[in-house]
């Protein structure tokens, strides 16, 4: 939508049995966008957390997509990742995600998930104004949990390790080279997308 006018027209045309059906979401266009990965997991009695983010790439028929997160992770939960501050933004993207977790935990009390991922996005609005905000959240296997498990690998690898870089990476069209020490976890032709290579790695 172009203007206030536009949006109204369409909220008012909005089927009224579908929007008590599925409700409608309504999202803020933002230029100069970049999406965070914020999260912390626990596994066998250790817990990490860390800050990340994003990359894109094109996938076989050429739309841009998803492409694999780079994480910094640290030992420890939430506490562990208070000061990250290699940005003044990076102070305000950790406290949304940390933010919007507590909130469900303080309504949800009796949930239990031992993997917390927040996508967090950043960018400007149309009056050139800076936002940030949770996009969703992921509490299943994703996109990250490559460069999770990577993580948990080096820390039990090294007691006195307390930041490792790690990454996902997707690739499409069945060119790439992998890196040495790359942990693949897909290699092959996608019944859905094509050639398609997924990988860990520690950086």
């Amino acid at each position: 939508m172009r203007d206030c006018d536009a949006l109204d027209a369409a909220v008012v045309s909005y089927d009224p049995t579908a929007l008590r059906r599925t409700g409608l979401v309504i999202e803020e266009n933002l230029e100069a966008v970049k999406t965070y990965s914020v999260g912390t997991v626990s596994l066998f009695g250790d817990s990490i957390a860390y800050w990340g983010t994003q990359n894109l790439t094109r996938d076989n028929r050429g739309a841009q997509v998803y492409a694999g997160s780079h994480l910094r992770c640290v030992r420890g939960g939430w506490a562990a990742l208070a000061t990250p501050c290699e940005m003044p933004s990076l102070t305000e993207i950790v406290a949304k995600a940390r933010h919007f977790d507590a909130a469900v935990f303080d309504a949800y009390p009796d949930i239990i998930a031992s993997r917390r991922n927040y996508d967090v996005v950043s960018g400007t609005d149309a009056q050139g104004l800076r936002k940030i905000g949770v996009l969703e959240q992921s509490w299943r296997a994703g996109g990250a949990s490559g460069a999770e498990i990577a993580a948990f690998e080096a820390f039990a690898a090294d007691p006195d390790l307390e930041m490792v870089e790690t990454a996902t990476v997707e690739v499409y069209g069945g060119t790439s080279v992998l890196p040495p020490g790359a942990t693949i976890y897909f290699h092959g032709r996608d019944p859905a997308v094509g050639l398609l290579d997924k990988y860990a790695e520690r950086r």
